[in-house]
């Protein structure tokens, strides 16, 4: 019985982002504001305030939750909003984020690099590589890639990243 429930709550949130903006707090009113502002062309989602500064973002659909995800990284008045994908059993707090969600934007990448795997490989230096935007992903320019890295929050970030002799971050 209990399964059935939790299965049934699990269901409601599988679409859901949580997220909490790097450095300061912002206001619940002024998130909703350019938020649903930013966000509404995807398709309806909802703000829920958590513990400390965390909100769960609930999307109507995974295509909104892909959007959303996939045109970032968002700001909020020049504040980082770091975004990760709701998981069961996650409780919607600081403590939860031993890793952020971080976009890296990648340079000189070698022209046999740009495959999924390839850039994947050249961001797994950081963390674990969770996505990238849509113009990397249509490979629209190939000047740089902007990749969403969940990095943990305990360690030190590497200056920079080199492939073949060449500095890519």
């Amino acid at each position: 019985m209990l399964e059935e429930v939790l299965e049934e709550g699990a269901k409601e949130w599988e679409h859901a982002l949580v997220g909490y903006f790097v450095g300061k707090k912002i206001l619940f009113w002024s998130l909703q504001s350019v938020l649903n502002k930013n966000w509404s062309a995807a398709g309806k989602s909802s703000i829920h305030t958590a513990e400390n500064g965390i909100f769960v973002f609930k999307c109507e659909s995974i295509e909104v939750r892909n959007w959303i995800l996939g045109n970032g990284p968002w700001d909020v008045w020049r504040v980082h909003l770091a975004l990760r994908l709701w998981e069961r059993d996650m409780p919607p707090i600081c403590s939860a984020f031993t890793k952020i969600p971080v976009w890296v934007k990648l340079l000189n990448i070698p022209m046999e690099c740009w495959t999924p795997r390839g850039l994947s490989h050249l961001a797994s230096v950081l963390g674990t590589p969770l996505h990238m935007d849509l113009v990397t992903e249509a490979k629209q320019t190939i000047s740089f890639a902007r990749l969403c890295v969940e990095m943990y929050t305990d360690r030190g970030f590497p200056d920079v990243i080199k492939s073949r002799g060449r500095v890519v971050l």
